[in-house]
């Protein structure tokens, strides 16, 4: 039995989404947030940003839009197919919002359907929040419809002066050919017309891109450089404007690091958290978007150290992560890849025992660590029934087949 834990990746493709789907529908691993399916009221299990979605959607429907704080996690639009099949619930899985499930609608959902019946009675910030919330709850081809967004796709396409920004997220989660989006994107960061946060965002998309392929190339670099330029430029309020160059920073540590320059990129990133402490909420909205921001970052951090093999730090910035949003999957993941990196064994199966908790899919990966975890500890017997539940609820991951043939 090798002691080296091995990649927990599940396969890619329609095929293996489909097996995927099928599985989770008869799991009986009911997914704990409500808010991705029908826009319930967030509950005990809600991550932070399933309490952003609400706020939005929420100011959405009582038409302040302009209250609203910017929020940095987008959720991927399949999150609600997924709780949906948690829950055995297919017919909440339709991509149609018409066909939406009555009986999981909520008030709040009823007033969102509502109000974006008619996008033309939308004021352009509405169109913008109805499509963000849209993307959130899954509904793809509903966000492009609020954008008027034509059928094309990059290199035909040019942003609007709008909507830009909105317009990207709804091509992020389409088919799309990577380095024609980017091009785009890199081209909208030079453009004068749009406004400086619109310019700012689409660099530090291009950078962000590059920097988690490890690639050190032109349009790195350029990127970075327009991001700053841009960020320079911001006309916003001290609280948005401390976030808004936080996330800047937090991207553009891509720079020093795939050219391996540790100094470097540590430098960059305690800018980025300098930038994160200065800003200064002024009500729960705020606050929340506050948090919002400050996850990724401590993400970053802490998958930084792990990297870098500086495991004691890395465990430091997941106990940030625990504070901040204790009911997102991501926490306790890479909560416990650092205490296994560090042979925190015990401590590893409280980590991933409270993805157990979040239910639905999630609970696959938790039930894998786990499960290598009480091998380890000689609990054959509990390992054994752990591999079983990851495949009952994914069954297209071969590192837990490969598990099972070895017991077997």
């Amino acid at each position: 039995m090798s002691d080296k834990l091995p990649r927990y990746l599940p396969e890619g493709g329609s095929a293996a989404l489909t097996r995927l789907l099928r599985a989770l529908l008869v799991s009986d691993r009911h997914a704990s947030c409500p808010v991705y399916v029908g826009l319930q009221n967030p509950g005990t299990f809600s991550s932070r940003h399933a309490e952003a979605t609400h706020l939005l959607a929420q100011g959405l429907a009582d038409r302040a839009v302009e209250k609203l704080p910017h929020f940095n996690t987008r959720p991927a639009p399949i999150l609600r197919i997924l709780t949906a099949a948690s829950w055995g619930r297919a017919d909440a899985m339709a991509s149609q919002i018409e066909r939406f499930p009555a009986d999981l609608a909520s008030p709040l959902w009823r007033q969102v359907v509502e109000l974006i019946r008619d996008p033309a009675q939308l004021t352009v910030a509405e169109r913008r929040c109805a499509s963000d919330v849209m993307l959130r709850l899954g509904h793809v081809g509903k966000a492009a419809e609020l954008l008027n967004l034509p059928d094309v796709r990059p290199p035909t396409f040019a942003f609007s002066l709008d909507c830009a920004l909105e317009e990207l997220q709804v091509f992020r989660r389409t088919r799309h050919e990577k380095n024609e989006l980017e091009k785009l994107a890199l081209a909208a960061a030079e453009d004068p017309r749009l406004s400086a946060d619109a310019r700012m965002r689409m660099a530090t998309f291009v950078v962000v891109r590059n920097g988690r392929r490890g690639a050190d190339t032109s349009d790195l670099h350029r990127a970075a450089g327009l991001a700053r330029a841009a960020m320079n430029a911001l006309d916003a309020p001290p609280f948005a404007r401390c976030l808004a160059q936080q996330t800047v920073f937090r991207a553009i540590a891509f720079v020093p690091f795939v050219s391996g320059d540790v100094a470097g990129t540590w430098a960059v990133l305690d800018r980025a958290l300098a930038c994160q402490m200065a800003a200064h909420p002024a009500d729960d909205g705020e606050t929340l978007a506050w948090t919002d921001h400050a996850f990724p970052l401590f993400q970053t951090i802490a998958r930084t150290h792990l990297m870098l093999g500086d495991v004691d730090e890395a465990i430091a910035a997941t106990e940030r992560l625990v504070e901040l949003s204790p009911n997102d999957e991501r926490t306790w993941d890479i909560r416990g890849q650092a205490l296994l990196a560090a042979a925190r064994l015990e401590e590893a199966l409280v980590a991933y025992g409270r993805l157990l908790q979040l239910g639905g899919l999630p609970v696959a990966r938790a039930a894998f660590h786990l499960a290598w975890i009480h091998q380890r500890l000689g609990n054959q017997d509990d390992a054994a029934d752990l591999y079983q539940l990851s495949r009952r609820i994914d069954p297209t991951v071969p590192a837990v087949d490969e598990a099972l043939n070895r017991a077997a």
